[in-house]
């Protein structure tokens, strides 16, 4: 054979000195040729204005997915670059070919088998060079390797953030890269002779670390598989919320109780340490200097707590009072103002219950009459005969005046202990009322009367049935007492009720009411005030019952809505009856009384519109001696009627 027809020897690959750059020359466009041994592929000779021309850089083609067969990328890489170091031409037209053969179908992404064979680009250090022939035969011949399906998440995310920053090439229009990736794909741009560009092949100084890019970052950012498992552990750690102060605590009201010092509870102690302003009167200032407490501390009167609290503000604020805070301060007052969302009470021993132990009383059989928040009125309503009662006093004159309402009474025999509380010590002394009505020895502010009335004269009624003596001039126009008696047992008026006695001129069903139910909260509709003080004191009832001397229905939507109404039949009572049933509580109970023809008539024709729960009439005739012969002198019969309202469900 000739010389010309003998292929050019392959120069040695260790001889041969590593270039500047490790890229493939660019070769000019032409057909590509078909795959053919390595003996007989011409030697084309470079092109220099190729070369000369500023590369364009490209993305490197693709990898096959992990189904399809890969050639073993270690070695034949490796040596594929050895030889672009030595020949060229010859190693261009080698990367052409094997190119070719391992990407015919183009993958979306590279998976994790791709990424595993591409990652092992980096030269490996062989003991001896093979000709370029056999490395050619062996890419060529190569079986496909089997890859596994899938491998763990950590590997892969790492293998494949570093495969994208190699293949990364200079920045382009995205556009322009998706166009091209769909037009052929690394085939193509392989088969038009243009440089592909294999960053991080060749060894970055002494590091041997692939440079990258900032571009090369984002891809590989963007190419990084979602991780379920980490995307979970980031989004599990809570994000630390930031520093807001405690809410203060309410207004609470501490009971120092009587001793001296106070005994407090673990729960008064660390309440008072932990307030930000500590209220009181100086009594009761004066019993925490021994606890050695820092916050400040604010006088108050005990009339005015509830303006000073407010002042200095009630989070935070602490109220000290001396004994028992309900009953011997104004915790009930607080809580009927603010609400017990914004009132804690701490209780204590009171006054009241010391009174009662140092006596030997039980709490339960005692009745509380507060004269430091009632008038003395108050206990006038609610004298009985054999009845124990307790009275907190404010006014050092209030035993003396409290012995000389029950003479008046009818309790000339009422015992009466004063309870007097002095340097802590409780002193009790006992007087009939007769006798503590002439002395003139000054008491304790602060005393606790304990009262027990006796027997009584009669003077007061014990049950409902007031007699004519108690309504003075106005007993001949008085309801007869049948009457009252019917309609109260009618109305069933309860001690936490309020209710109306609707009666032009006469006032008898009013102070039935409100001597019968000392506690309950009556209006007398039609009676003049003056006249009706006057009834109060002969009927012995207490302040629980009010006057409002001339009003119209349309007026009664101004008062409280009452839980029971009584009307006697006058002008205007069919209009006074719309108006109570409208206004009255659910549940409430509505007695009407009628003594002529037009009133009877009224009751009727309202009972058309709302049924009445029951009906009665009394036929009285009032009994009278005259020249000696005994009388009977019929009145007009009284009709009554009754209606239920309905209660909420």
């Amino acid at each position: 054979m000739s010389d010309e027809l003998n292929p050019a020897p392959l120069a040695d690959l260790t001889d041969v000195a590593p270039p500047a750059t490790r890229t493939a020359p660019t070769r000019s466009p032409r057909k590509k040729k078909s795959v053919a041994t390595p003996a007989e592929a011409p030697v084309v000779a470079p092109d220099t204005d190729a070369t000369d021309a500023k590369p364009k850089p490209r993305r490197a083609p693709r990898k096959p997915r992990a189904s399809k067969a890969e050639a073993p990328s270690g070695e034949v890489t490796a040596d594929l670059f050895a030889l672009t170091e030595g020949s060229p031409e010859a190693a261009s037209e080698v990367v052409t070919e094997v190119v070719t053969e391992v990407a015919p179908e183009r993958a979306p992404l590279p998976t994790a088998p791709a990424v595993q064979a591409f990652a092992e680009i980096a030269p490996v250090p062989q003991p001896e060079p093979e000709p370029l022939a056999a490395i050619v035969a062996e890419a060529a011949e190569a079986p496909a390797a089997e890859t596994e399906a899938e491998t763990e998440a950590d590997e892969a995310q790492s293998e494949l953030t570093g495969t994208a920053a190699d293949n990364e090439g200079p920045a382009g229009p995205r556009r322009k890269r998706k166009r091209r990736r769909g037009k052929g794909g690394a085939e193509r741009e392989v088969a038009r002779g243009e440089q592909i560009e294999m960053s991080g092949l060749a060894d970055d100084g002494a590091t041997g670390q692939p440079e990258t890019t900032p571009v090369a970052e984002a891809l590989s950012e963007a190419l990084v598989p979602f991780d379920a498992d980490a995307d979970a552990t980031v989004d599990a750690t809570p994000e630390e919320p930031a520093a807001t102060p405690e809410p203060l605590p309410p207004l609470t009201v501490v009971s120092l109780g009587l001793e001296l010092p106070p005994v407090l509870s673990a729960a008064a102690l660390e309440t008072l340490r932990a307030a930000r302003v500590i209220l009181g009167t100086a009594d009761a200032l004066d019993r925490l200097a021994g606890l050695g407490l820092e916050a400040p501390q604010q006088l108050c009167a005990a009339d005015s707590a509830h303006m000073d609290v407010r002042a200095a503000g009630h989070a935070g604020s602490v109220l000290v009072v001396v004994g028992d805070g309900a009953g011997d301060g104004p915790a009930l007052e607080l809580l009927a103002d603010l609400g017990p969302a914004y009132v804690r009470v701490l209780p204590g021993v009171g006054r009241v219950q010391a009174a009662c132990a140092a006596l030997g009383l039980s709490a339960e059989v005692v009745t509380v009459v507060d004269l430091r928040r009632a008038p003395l009125a108050a206990l006038r309503g609610r004298l009985r005969a054999h009845c124990l009662f307790a009275l907190p006093l404010a006014d050092a004159a209030a035993p003396v005046a409290v012995a000389r309402l029950l003479l008046d009474s009818g309790f000339s025999g009422a015992r009466v202990w004063v309870c007097e509380f002095a340097s802590g010590r409780l002193q009790a002394r006992a007087w009939l009322a007769s006798e503590l009505v002439d002395l003139r020895e000054a008491f304790d502010t602060h005393a606790v009367l304990i009262l027990a009335t006796g027997p009584s004269s009669g003077v007061f009624a014990e049950l409902p049935g007031l007699s004519d003596d108690a309504f003075g001039d106005e007993a001949g126009t008085a309801l007869p007492l049948a009457a009252r008696a019917l309609a109260m047992a009618w109305l069933q008026p309860a001690a936490w009720e309020s209710g109306w006695a609707i009666s032009e001129g006469e006032a008898s069903l009013a102070l039935e009411w409100a001597r019968a139910v000392p506690t309950a909260r009556v209006r007398a509709v039609g009676v003049e005030p003056t006249l009706l003080g006057v009834s109060m004191a002969r009927a012995g009832v207490g302040d629980n019952l009010s006057a409002i001397p001339a009003a119209s229905p349309q007026r009664c939507r101004e008062w409280p809505m009452p839980e029971a109404v009584f009307i006697r039949g006058a002008a205007g009572l069919p209009e006074w009856l719309a108006a109570a049933w409208e206004r009255l509580a659910p549940g409430g109970r509505l007695v009407a009384t009628a003594e002529d023809d037009q009133a009877r008539a009224d009751l009727l024709a309202f009972a058309g519109q709302v049924p009445a729960t029951a009906w009665q009439e009394l036929s009285l005739s009032r009994g009278e001696t005259v020249a000696g012969r005994l009388r009977f002198a019929p009145s007009a019969p009284v009709r009554l009627a009754l209606w239920c309202k309905p209660a909420l469900s």
